[in-house]
């Protein structure tokens, strides 16, 4: 099922467990416990130098959990993990993952508010400073990691894109030539270019001896050379050993994505009159650090239609739906129209939102609320993060039933922080529907879902549009985590140096060719 480069072979183990090298990491029936919750009871796993293991499963099934135990993260109830000492499992491994993406976003938000504390107008964090020092190795093999580190050096941390972020953490792992690499869904946020440098480097730049462990629910994404299989289902270990034909094919059931859905449902007028224009941006700039990011930048939406905004890592792609949210704040500055009125023409960004919801990694990474999943559902109507007023019971129930369409009824009571990344996104989903909204704004919204879950939310986001009363703009990398009501395609092109270039495509199913 791996189909891109192959990783170096690993060190021959003799065959023999006696004559094979001393493992990096042992779990002898370990059970673990995530907050109140024991998961994974009697695991056994051993990683040795060389080893390259795929984690597959679906949403909530447990890898996360079960990998950041490799880490020393997750406390070990019962069993033995070996190394037994927290601080030699932190030095020896180096994980890539959401929820390490969200620390890195929260850890320069906090150095703003130090430095402006203060009185000192620091610009933020920049990718710079967390940069090995010049002139060592680890600063050349993180600049060479062929992820494009070196162009983002000036850049902080708060403006990386999704895609970015994830770059920037992958580089920072490979220059810590860690013994043990764990890369918990690397390939999310990035487009086809970067997953196949990663692929690349791993190959190329990846000791022999450093085992890696990569967490998928794609495994069409797994580089070749995968030795070993592990998948995990419902917090139990189901199946482990080597990656054969044979264990390929036992896994088949599991990994089998759910049954195609229709090519494309049938469409509502979008809620308005046909032709009725939803958002229009007419010859707009934007700039950033000096660059031109759009030039003379035009496009429309009417009612009735539903589009893809499509386009490689830094194309501007949530630059431009930021505008149209005016989170932006050249939004302001250029001439943007949305659902009749236009930005900055007296309304509050309050009133500019109400009808609009979205889903986003920005808005996923920075949702910190303690809160259940039912609360954050309803946050939605009010736009913010964490839920600060008394909600009628029939608002309790209409977000307890979009749960319910997105198979996900049992989260409700559930702390939001506690789900798995990918049941959050669902939950995050249900939060946008929950207006309802009459623009839904859907930015790479499948990241971290398995296919059921995708299916689940893809056919929502269908209904939805078929229901007639919103326009939906989604972005995505891949053409299976588009929803299939889209009718209309904006393919973004940034050249180097140059600003964003244009494609359109209408009432076609087929992408824009390059």
């Amino acid at each position: 099922m791996p189909k891109n480069n192959a990783l170096a072979d690993p060190p021959a183990s003799g065959g023999d467990d006696a004559c094979a090298p001393e493992p990096v990491v042992r779990l002898e029936a370990v059970t673990l416990r995530l907050r109140e919750r024991r998961i994974l009871p009697g695991t056994d796993w051993t990683i040795r130098p060389g080893e390259r293991w795929a984690v597959l499963g679906p949403n909530g099934a447990g890898k996360t959990t079960l990998v950041r135990a490799l880490t020393g993260e997750v406390p070990v109830v019962c069993g033995r993990l070996r190394p037994a000492e927290p601080l030699r499992l932190r030095s020896q491994s180096a994980l890539v993952s959401f929820e390490r993406g969200r620390r890195l976003l929260l850890r320069a938000e906090a150095h703003a508010r130090g430095r402006d504390f203060a009185g000192d107008p620091d610009p933020g964090l920049r990718v710079e400073d967390l940069l090995p020092p010049e002139r060592s190795g680890a600063r050349e093999a993180a600049a060479g990691a062929g992820l494009g580190i070196e162009r983002l050096r000036g850049r902080r941390i708060a403006e990386l894109s999704t895609g970015e972020l994830r770059r920037l953490q992958i580089a920072l792992a490979l220059a810590a030539a860690p013994r043990l690499l764990i890369l918990d869904e690397p390939c999310e946020g990035l487009d086809a270019e970067a997953r196949e440098a990663l692929a690349a480097q791993l190959g190329e730049r990846l000791p022999r001896e450093c085992a890696l462990v990569w967490v998928t629910h794609r495994p069409g994404e797994l580089p070749a050379g995968i030795t070993h299989l592990l998948a995990v289902r419902e917090g139990r270990v189901v199946f482990q050993g080597r990656a054969d034909g044979e264990a390929w094919a036992r896994l088949g059931e599991m990994l089998a994505p759910p049954a195609a859905r229709p090519t494309r449902p049938p469409c509502g007028a979008g809620g308005g009159r046909t032709g009725e224009v939803r958002i229009a941006l007419r010859g707009v700039r934007v700039m950033h650090r000096g660059a031109t990011v759009f030039e003379d930048f035009s496009w429309t939406v009417r009612a009735g239609e539903h589009w893809a905004v499509l386009g490689p890592n830094g194309s501007g792609k949530s630059t431009l739906l930021r505008l149209v949210t005016g989170e932006h704040p050249q939004a302001y500055a250029n001439r943007i129209e949305v659902l009749g009125a236009r930005l900055g023409g007296g309304r509050t960004l309050r009133e500019h939102r109400r009808d609009i919801g979205w889903v986003s990694a920005e808005l996923h990474l920075g949702y910190s609320a303690a809160a259940t999943a039912r609360d954050v559902v309803l946050s939605g109507r009010f736009d913010s993060i964490g839920l600060y007023r008394r909600v009628p019971e029939e608002g309790c129930a209409a977000a307890c039933r979009l749960l319910a369409e997105l198979g996900a009824r049992e989260l409700a009571e559930r702390p939001f922080l506690q789900l798995s990344a990918g049941e959050q996104r669902l939950v995050l989903l249900a939060r946008a529907l929950v207006k309802p909204p009459r623009i839904l704004i859907l930015d790479e919204p499948c990241q971290g879902l398995d296919p059921l879950h995708r299916r689940r939310f893809l056919d929502a986001v269908d209904r939805f549009a078929a229901a007639g009363r919103a326009t939906v703009i989604c972005v995505a990398h891949e053409e299976g985590d588009l929803p299939g009501c889209i009718t209309h395609r904006l393919r973004l092109v940034r050249p180097a140096g140059g600003p964003t270039r244009v494609g359109v495509e209408g009432e076609r199913r087929r992408a824009i060719p390059d």
